[in-house]
């Protein structure tokens, strides 16, 4: 696996929580998208958190979070009737990897990282939320042509 450790400084993010299925993240992100675009919020990155791992956890106890990355001056200023929560990605070791192609195939890549870090790197698992960062748009990207960064974060 081509996978490596880095340390990453904390992110500073405005979320919206979800439980549930995590393949239901994708209404959350637009949700969150419109928000992004009646306020002209200026968007980093776009990140979804997920602190629960789907072979141990039922799927509607999952909890995730769409996310965008902000600058550190921005501030919430109209929360468009939203439950905003402006908050920071922690900061530490990670696992990273990239994964191309569709969404749902990300499930192989995050159960193959999990098993790298256990097994190969003997490395344990914090128990802060791993998260994705989503490269390009889905919008206008073919589904096997998306890029997705994997942070698992790590002891």
């Amino acid at each position: 696996m081509n996978a490596q450790v880095l340390t990453l400084e904390p992110i500073r993010v405005v979320m919206l929580r979800h439980t549930g299925p995590y393949d239901e993240l994708a209404a959350v992100f637009d949700r969150l998208s419109g928000w992004v675009d009646s306020n002209d919020v200026p968007v980093q990155r776009f990140i979804g958190l997920y602190w629960d791992n789907p072979e141990f956890v039922p799927a509607e106890k999952l909890r995730s979070a769409a996310c965008v990355e902000i600058p550190s001056d921005y501030e919430v200023k109209d929360s468009g009737g939203l439950p905003l929560i402006l908050d920071l990605v922690a900061g530490g070791d990670y696992v990273f990897t990239t994964f191309t192609g569709p969404y749902p195939d990300l499930e192989e890549s995050w159960s193959n990282l999990v098993g790298y870090t256990e097994g190969t790197l003997r490395k344990v698992i914090s128990e802060n939320p791993s998260f994705e960062v989503y490269v390009n748009d889905p919008s206008d990207t073919p589904p096997s042509q998306l890029i997705t960064e994997l942070y698992l974060p790590i002891l």
